[in-house]
């Protein structure tokens, strides 16, 4: 059994997805004899762009890689590369082509135009029409959420093969109950995207004012906001290749995201820390609820009312052990493992007949 992979070549982890395909490239390792990793080169290209990797060279490279024999399975690490889907199944049909969605795209993109304008229409019909060859040439469907899935049905008629949340590798066995910086910390972790940008900008305008404590703010590209993020009580800080300092001094993360799509990534690694968690019903969307540990809340006087509630509750800890426990039952990398392992063994028993 030979499986060519597809997707991004990706050496560090620097979002949420970089992570998810990490972990997904990690999963297939774990659970086949024979993985080839064949990377997509990410490009600035006007035109290359909006093909998402997908140009004529990376065909021929797939093509030359599967003429060699004996594969029976790709994976696509992300539905916006629906172009190389379509060319496999047509020259390939026999070979079985799974196809994993970090968000529905389609959607995705609508979010990404109502937020931040019309400059992104090209995005919008190039993700459209590459997802839906993604949808239509390939065999199996992976989705992040309930949500996404219920999405999918929706926009392409047609529902998920497998429902997979994010997880990662337990890299924190334990942040002691001590608060480094001895003050209250609001840790906000994520990338410079249009969803996390709207809502630090939101947080910081309407939140901050009325509570205690410091904002720190962690992510890659980030640090461009200094300057107008950065105040007596906000540190902002771009990419770091190791979190765990900033989740050790972190009093609670925080995660007031409105828009966007797929599954936050940040939650689960909050709770791998032992983190309670302050966020929006979006940035929740995919997690099982757990009381105490995550607190929903949609607009300013509910952050406000939860955060100040939490700087004088006594009880309130660095550590969170429930927190910890949510993560390691249901979005560990062992977790996972034993979700995708079997569901995808019956399929290489059929593809091995």
């Amino acid at each position: 059994m030979k499986v060519l992979y597809i997707g991004y070549d990706k050496k560090l982890v620097k979002s949420g997805a970089d992570q998810i395909d990490i972990r997904n490239l990690e999963l297939l390792y774990d659970s086949i004899p024979y993985v080839k990793v064949l990377p997509v080169l990410e490009t600035r290209s006007f035109y290359k762009r909006y093909l998402f990797g997908i140009d004529s060279l990376l065909i021929q490279k797939v093509f030359a890689e599967l003429q060699t024999g004996d594969y029976q399975l790709v994976f696509v690490s992300q539905s916006l590369m629906g172009r190389i889907s379509k060319h496999i199944k047509c020259d390939f049909p026999n070979i079985k082509i799974i196809t994993f969605f970090h968000n529905i795209e389609k959607y995705y993109a609508l979010e990404l135009l109502r937020v931040s304008g019309f400059t992104h229409y090209l995005f919008y019909l190039a993700a459209s029409y590459f997802e839906f060859q993604s949808v239509k040439y390939s065999d199996y469907l992976i989705v992040l959420n309930q949500r996404e899935s219920n999405l999918l049905q929706k926009i392409y008629n047609k529902s998920a093969d497998l429902i997979l949340p994010t997880s990662f590798k337990d890299q924190c066995s334990k942040i002691e109950n001590c608060n480094i910086r001895k003050e209250f910390v609001y840790l906000f972790v994520g990338a410079a995207f249009f969803a996390n940008i709207q809502g630090i900008k939101w947080f910081i305008s309407n939140v901050l004012p009325e509570v205690h404590g410091k904002l720190i703010i962690v992510g890659k590209g980030m640090d461009l906001y200094r300057e107008e993020f950065a105040s007596e009580r906000v540190e902002v800080y771009g990419y770091v290749q190791n979190l765990s300092e900033y989740y050790s001094m972190a009093s609670v993360v925080i995660s007031p995201i409105f828009s966007g799509g797929g599954m936050k990534t940040k939650v689960a690694e909050a709770f791998m820390y032992g983190k309670v968690v302050v966020g929006t019903k979006e940035a929740f969307t995919g997690y099982v609820n757990c009381s105490g540990v995550m607190y929903e809340c949609n607009d300013k006087y509910a952050f406000v009312k939860i955060l100040n509630e939490l700087f004088v509750d006594k009880t309130h800890t660095v550590f969170n052990s429930k927190a910890r426990e949510i993560y390691l039952q249901e979005y560990s990398y062992e977790s996972s493992y034993s979700k995708f392992s079997r569901w995808i063994s019956p399929i290489l028993k059929l593809l091995n007949k």
